[in-house]
């Protein structure tokens, strides 16, 4: 189950020039719709706070997206592993396109007393198609490319929705009060046109009747949820992989929820200082994904994958902590700003470059037809257990506690968790001798 590569005979056929090309076909499409994507849930929130007056409402994609990622996770593995993949990417952006066109047609029937009986809906079919189009994407990346160029194509995409990322809370504001909100949905539609128009000129190297057969002959055998269980049991490196990935999403909820609050609330700061913050998150998204996009192209890296992740994984629990004490030890805007933001743009630059390193390892590494139910396993494991992060740390943060000293907490516990999982994934792997 677990290996390289299959259909190196096929794979063969994908070129470095051809590679290149999907690569940047895939750029676009990845900035469109990231860009119009965050954007929108941007205006959809504002939209609501304005008409609802409540908070709640205005985070209702954080309630609903990991209820329909859990419910739906076997179902979309499935789907993925079973079909092929540029087929089940275009039927999902026409069904995407037709939901938005309904709420475009019934949203000028709605007030403010029942939006969300429109809204409720909408949010719960566009995160189904949203996870389809995530998981389905991600098993279909050695489709597009040739096995040299999979750690280019996964940080020429994290730096498109890094850049995204920088862009679309100011787009947002600016098109909201230009536009409003009705003006919104139709740049999504058009948005998602061009995407869909990109996604046809691209060319999936997929082995159609080989992917079937096999689909065919284990079919008995693929249950859903027992099926990866047993998959998981078998390729320790993998689940490991993947609770590594679930507890650092869980303490990373700290920092995406509690630096806001503790720089208003408990520092007594502005606005601006969150701002500068933010600001230096993203570039450090954006300078770890151009950092790996500008790496030469390998087919294997002479490291082993325990050495690629052990360095960004000490250096976010260091910032972690670090961001800890400046919050903790001052209240100085300047020091907080300078030295706090040095501190968030290095959280953000090891996420990314450990989302690329265990990104590419996967999507090598695993056959397709199991990867679409690994995918979908992971992205529902890490959205499902940040509500519960946001549940743990919001009760904590406003029991007084001073906001530095939980994210000192976090860190040391996060460098713990490293120290004792690191060396058994170091020993699968020289088991399997994957260097």
């Amino acid at each position: 189950m677990l290996k390289r590569m299959e259909g190196a005979n096929i794979k063969n056929l994908i070129t470095d020039q051809m590679s290149n090309r999907q690569i940047i076909k895939d750029f676009i499409s990845s900035f469109i719709s990231s860009l119009s994507g965050k954007a929108f849930n941007f205006a959809l929130g504002l939209m609501l706070l304005d008409q609802t007056k409540s908070a709640m409402s205005f985070g209702i994609n954080m309630i609903i997206y990991p209820l329909v990622s859990l419910i739906f996770l076997v179902p979309i593995g499935n789907l993925v592993d079973r079909y092929r993949h540029k087929k089940i990417l275009i039927y999902n952006f026409i069904f995407r396109l037709i939901i938005f066109l309904l709420f475009y047609a019934f949203y000028f029937l709605t007030n403010s007393s029942t939006i969300l009986y429109l809204v409720i809906p909408f949010v719960i079919f566009h995160s189904i198609t949203v996870n389809i189009n995530d998981t389905c994407y991600s098993a279909s990346i050695h489709e597009l490319v040739n096995d040299t160029k999979i750690q280019r194509l996964s940080s020429v995409t994290q730096t498109a929705i890094a850049i995204a990322t920088m862009l679309s809370p100011a787009i947002g504001v600016i098109l909201y009060n230009w536009l409003g909100f009705s003006g919104f949905i139709l740049i999504e539609i058009i948005a998602n046109i061009l995407s869909l128009g990109v996604l046809l000129t691209m060319k999936f190297f997929y082995e159609h009747e080989e992917q079937e057969a096999k689909i065919k002959q284990n079919e008995k055998h693929q249950q859903g949820v027992k099926e990866i269980i047993r998959f998981l049991k078998e390729n320790q490196i993998v689940k490991y992989i993947i609770l590594v990935s679930v507890v650092l999403n869980f303490f990373y909820t700290s920092i995406s929820i509690g630096v806001p609050f503790v720089v208003k609330e408990q520092l007594l700061l502005d606005n601006a200082t969150v701002g500068i913050l933010e600001t230096m998150s993203a570039v450090g998204m954006l300078l770890a994904s151009v950092s790996m996009s500008l790496l030469p192209d390998k087919k294997e890296n002479n490291t082993l994958l325990s050495n690629r992740i052990r360095i960004p994984l000490f250096l976010l629990t260091i910032a972690i902590v670090g961001l800890g004490i400046t919050f903790a030890i001052t209240n100085t805007q300047v020091i907080i700003s300078s030295v706090g933001g040095l501190f968030m743009g290095i959280i953000a630059f090891t996420l990314v470059i450990l989302n690329i390193v265990v990104m590419t390892y996967l999507q090598s590494s695993i056959e397709t037809n199991y990867l679409g139910r690994v995918m979908s396993t992971l992205f529902t494991l890490n959205t499902s257990i940040m509500p519960i992060g946001t549940i743990v740390f919001t009760y904590l943060f406003q029991k007084d506690i001073n906001g530095g000293l939980i994210f000192i907490f976090g860190g040391v516990s996060l460098l713990i968790y490293t120290v004792i999982m690191l060396p058994r994934i170091y020993r699968i792997l020289q088991k399997e001798h994957i260097y």
